[in-house]
């Protein structure tokens, strides 16, 4: 049914396509529903273990140390997919997060126990899909059209965040978040069914090989990788507790239900932008649309700090998730066509995710240093101008964006 409808609404959108648009369509179906569960618990956890007596720091530094621990992990995936092929790596991540998602719901009763088999568990997920998505996505897209793809892709995506914590917000709010992580067991569970509609994408039981890796070629990504795993870890963990402990802390309970609308508002004003940043990116003019996205993220970290109100918590998710479909668009175009050019694509995107997870891990040990240092309030308003700064090497991706 989900197919179907997405069939009708972009089928004609896709009359570019020499491929069939049944395979890109079951991506486009896959990803709705794990972005739907995704994000469904991903605003909360967070502080979700923060309301379980967790400290702060601790939190942070539990994210930092799952980060790196995702770094040997991210060899084992590699080669499961090009053994297995991508299909199957996103049906397996799937799977792997079902019981994560039930450790953290036994989180209250089993203590830090639960909680690290949760972000175990939920990690190695994290990195085999991504790394199983690209390799999947970079094989079928159209290669003169890949911007208008990833647009709807972007548009298909934010329809989810949208939706999920806003949704996932007044479930948490009547049920508990326990419900929330319940539901996501459930989507992640069927999320992967429509791809196996059609055969894997690319050759299957192939060795995972790094001798002759085009090093030179492929280090700038990396370092632009790196910049948006710290990215990640500034707008998905720290700035949600700021507006917590900053903007919302007399509403209690009702937080998840306020940051589940306040984050869909954001979401929701960037849609408007993903289809005209994709077509200016098959124009080959993603270099200036990248730079602009960068420069415009790092000013919107300097000027977290200064917020306080509800309607400055609205306009700086509405501005940062415009900026970021502005830099995002030719950078995945980009780092596809280096996937394509390296010939090693399996390797490139799992050296791509350890990078990513390099820079959140980074992020992680500054937001806690700050913290400790500084205090709660203090510690994190100064992590953001840091972010502002450090988060400038992204321009380390521009020379394939052009």
């Amino acid at each position: 049914m989900l197919q179907w409808a997405i069939s009708l609404i972009f089928r004609k959108r896709h009359y570019w396509r020499h491929a069939s648009f049944g395979e890109v369509s079951e991506l486009y179906v896959s990803r709705l529903l794990m972005t739907f569960a995704t994000n469904s618990i991903g605003l909360f956890i967070a502080l979700y273990l923060y309301t379980l007596g967790y400290s702060l720091q601790f939190i942070i530094m539990l994210y930092a140390v799952m980060f790196l621990l995702k770094l040997p992990f991210g060899f084992f995936a590699a080669k499961y997919i090009a053994h297995f092929g991508p299909k199957h790596g996103v049906l397996m991540a799937n799977v792997l997060r079902v019981p994560s998602l039930i450790a953290m719901f036994a989180a209250p009763q089993y203590g830090i126990a639960a909680v690290l088999t949760f972000s175990l568990f939920q990690n190695m997920a994290a990195t085999l899909y991504n790394v199983s998505y690209m390799v999947d996505f970079s094989k079928v897209r159209h290669e003169l059209h890949t911007g208008k793809e990833l647009a709807t892709m972007q548009m298909i995506e934010r329809f989810a965040r949208v939706a999920a914590p806003l949704i996932g917000g007044i479930l948490a709010t009547l049920f508990g978040p326990a419900v929330v992580i319940l539901v996501a067991s459930l989507l992640f569970s069927v999320s992967s069914y429509p791809l196996f509609r059609t055969i894997e994408p690319v050759p299957i039981r192939m060795k995972l090989k790094f001798r002759g890796f085009p090093w030179s070629l492929a280090l700038g990504s990396f370092i632009s990788s790196s910049a948006m795993g710290f990215d990640w870890t500034v707008s998905g963990m720290v700035w949600v507790l700021f507006t917590v402990f900053v903007v919302f802390s007399t509403l209690g309970g009702g937080v998840y239900a306020m940051l589940g609308l306040l984050f869909s508002i954001g979401v929701m004003v960037s849609m408007a932008a993903a289809w005209l940043f994709g077509v200016i990116v098959d124009k080959r003019k993603g270099d200036w649309l990248f730079t602009s996205g960068v420069i415009a993220n790092s000013l919107i970290h300097v000027m977290r700090p200064f917020v306080t109100t509800v309607a400055a918590v609205v306009g700086v998710n509405a501005a940062k998730e415009t900026a970021t479909v502005a830099y995002s668009l030719p950078w995945t175009r980009a780092v596809f066509e280096v996937g394509d050019m390296s010939g090693y694509r399996v390797a490139y995107f799992m050296l791509l995710q350890m990078w990513s997870d390099i820079g959140s891990a980074i992020a992680c040990v500054v937001a806690v240093g700050l913290i400790w240092t500084f205090g709660l309030v203090l510690g994190m308003q100064l992590f953001f101008v840091c972010a502002g700064m450090l988060e400038l090497a992204m321009m380390a991706g521009r020379k394939y964006t052009k």
